[in-house]
């Protein structure tokens, strides 16, 4: 399993390299230390133009993600990736 640092650090990286994500978030109960979680990473990325998530879907699935749309939240955009793998 990858630690979760070296998950934080690659978001680190995709979001120095683009002009549309203006940070990423580490959220859920993994970004609690000490806090019982499961063994999912939560990342919220936030971006200048929402649109622009949409162009890049395919490289996202292409990287083994899902999109799932909105998801039930107007204006956002929500991609999963482990399918039923999950726990």
């Amino acid at each position: 399993m990858v630690s979760h640092c070296k998950i934080i650090e690659s978001a680190r990286r995709m979001r120095n390299g683009g002009e549309n994500c203006l940070a990423i978030y580490h959220i859920g109960s993994t970004a609690v230390k000490g806090l019982w979680a499961k063994p999912i990473i939560d990342l919220m990325p936030v971006v200048k133009e929402i649109k622009s998530v949409d162009i890049h879907e395919q490289e996202f699935e292409a990287l083994g993600y899902e999109c799932k749309g909105e998801y039930g939240i107007a204006g956002r955009r929500f991609f999963m990736k482990g399918g039923d793998h999950r726990t």
